[in-house]
């Protein structure tokens, strides 16, 4: 009887087995398309043999020894180390687009097209100083370029707040799935309880939260006794077992003045050091791509501005002035105009002339033009914002004050009018006249705030380089600056300085998208292998459910041959 029993059990484990096997079949085809689900295999194995005889053994059925994930912790850890890379390079190739979409190059909506309109109005200039209509074109490209370098310099700003907000938004969601992680790994050491592996949804949960948590932010795991897994981002741990130290920003000002969100841990404030994944590639954007290149383009401008308005500002219009005020201010008038820490101006004055030349009331000259030098760096006597009034005040039928707001105001008497004129050696030339706003064209630091300065009139543009109206030789040197090199650019021109600019952005552009294509590859290839370890194969388990499908059917007829011969032996009995 006891051998008919162990029969019947034999077939009871072979059914149950195969029920077993049937179940994690079809949850594994039910999940075939599931995101981060790993297959799972049925192990089985012979129970204990049992002694039918002297010497004798049968065995006594099978059982299912365990479930397990087919994972490759290792290649998950690869894979979410190159979907950070992927992210990285991925929000910089889209930020480099937008770039790009803001410059608007190679057509004749961009900035260059205006550069060369802008200086070629002034080789007009040239030619024809008296006319008032080429004098309306010179002022006319000049807000043309002027309105486009400030709406470039709103578009980058604009991306770089997008990229900014992106930030904020994005480490709140690492805080959510650091939270989230944290959770699970108590969830799967409570749900195991020392039966690793018994836990085969979480972990698929918890493998999903930290491919999304990689994509993000770049971390490393670590899985310890009891199943849960330790997180880092660099050297510094984010979590252990069910404690998130938490991840927020605070804000931090940049050389500029803009608030900008720093990635932190929230328990201690410590700074969280970035390399790979999407916050690092919004970082790098928007303080690398963008803060490099709105410091270029501002740079730039800031050449432009004071190259354009160091010749000008030596020139004089049709109409000479009998008053002028200094546009910029000086915070300090007694320290050395070299000293910008304390002028607090844009520019730095540099060593040399210029000369005012005056006029009657019949618009004749009076004498020649007296010399104002400027000295820096020469006697120890550097010129101030007062000694240059004072010197001003020496000149006959001229007065010049500095005023509370730190300008400088210079008036003719009644009946008289004033111009300035350079030195017959350029090289002698001082930028005093510039750095300070007197008689410049433009207005303006950097690409932020650059314009057309406010009230000038197209008689009172600096053409001529001596009085005489016919004289055009300002205009000239200022056409000039389009392929001449200056000083404030090292050397090379407006133009070329501006062409780097556009450069540097197609090179950064097609080098991101390079890295990105490169990157999404390793992911793919990587993605590949995992699927071949932990994708589910319908063809597969279509063939396993069959096997278990013959195996369970094998059992049920085994336990009906088996309960016919009970029945016969009872009936024997009988």
């Amino acid at each position: 009887m006891s051998l008919i029993n162990g029969a019947l059990q034999i077939g009871r484990s072979a059914i149950t087995a195969s029920q077993a096997a049937i179940t994690v079949t079809g949850n594994n085809l039910a999940n075939a398309a599931t995101p981060g689900y790993s297959r799972q295999n049925v192990h089985l194995q012979p129970t204990q043999y049992t002694e039918v005889a002297p010497g004798k053994y049968t065995g006594t059925g099978v059982a299912l020894s365990d479930v397990r994930r087919q994972v490759d912790d290792a290649l998950n850890g690869r894979i979410r180390t190159a979907v950070g890379d992927s992210a990285s390079w991925l929000v910089q190739q889209q930020t480099m687009i937008r770039v790009e979409a803001a410059f608007n190059e190679l057509t004749e909506q961009d900035l260059s097209t205006r550069l060369n309109a802008f200086f070629g109005a002034w080789s007009s200039l040239q030619t024809q100083p008296e006319d008032i209509a080429t004098r309306n074109v010179v002022l006319q490209e000049g807000q043309s370029l002027t309105n486009f370098v400030r709406q470039m310099r709103s578009e980058l700003d604009g991306i770089r707040q997008d990229l900014d907000d992106q930030v904020r938004y994005q480490v709140q969601e690492a805080d959510s799935l650091a939270d989230q992680i944290a959770q699970l790994n108590e969830q799967i050491v409570v749900a195991e309880a020392g039966r690793a592996g018994s836990a085969a949804a979480l972990r698929d949960q918890r493998d999903e939260l930290l491919k999304q948590l990689s994509e993000l932010i770049n971390i490393t795991t670590r899985e310890v006794d009891g199943g849960s897994v330790n997180v880092f981002i660099g050297n510094e741990p984010l979590i252990q077992y069910s404690d998130c130290r938490g991840l927020s920003y605070r804000e931090s000002e940049d050389d500029s003045g803009n608030q900008l969100a720093q990635i932190i841990f929230t328990d201690k404030n410590q700074a969280v050091d970035l390399t790979g994944g999407k916050l690092q590639g919004l970082i790098t954007a928007r303080d690398d791509r963008l803060g490099t290149l709105i410091d270029d383009l501002d740079s730039w401008t800031q050449a432009m501005i004071l190259e354009v308005n160091k010749i000008h500002s030596l020139g004089q219009g049709l109409d000479r002035f009998s008053s002028i005020t200094s546009t910029y201010l000086v915070d300090d008038p007694d320290a050395s105009l070299a000293e910008i820490n304390d002028t607090n101006l844009p520019w730095q004055v540099d060593n040399g002339v210029f000369y005012i030349q005056m006029y009657d009331a019949n618009g004749d000259k009076l004498g020649s033009p007296e010399m104002i030098q400027v000295k820096i760096g020469i006697d120890g006597n550097d010129t101030t914002m007062n000694s240059l009034a004072t010197a001003i005040n020496s000149i006959d039928n001229l007065n010049a004050t500095v005023n509370d707001a730190g300008q400088l105001s210079i008036d003719a008497d009644s009946g008289f009018t004033f111009g300035f004129v350079g030195p017959d050696d350029t090289d002698n030339e001082t930028n005093v006249l510039a750095a300070l706003g007197i008689n410049n064209f433009f207005e303006g630091e950097n690409a932020f705030d650059i314009a057309v300065k406010t009230g000038l009139t197209a008689r009172q543009l600096g053409a001529s380089a001596n009085g005489l109206t016919g004289n055009g030789d300002i205009a000239g040197r200022i056409a000039d600056l389009t392929n001449q090199g200056v000083a404030s650019l090292n050397g090379i021109s407006i133009s070329q300085s501006f062409a780097a600019i556009v450069a540097q952005v197609a090179t950064d552009s097609k080098g991101t998208q390079d890295n990105y294509s490169a990157a999404d590859v390793v992911v793919q290839t990587l993605q590949l292998e995992r699927d071949s370890i932990s994708g589910v194969s319908i063809d597969e388990e279509a063939i396993k459910m069959i096997t278990f499908q013959r195996s369970f059917q094998g059992g049920s007829r085994y336990i009906s041959l088996i309960n016919e011969m009970l029945d016969e032996l009872i009936a024997l009995a009988g």
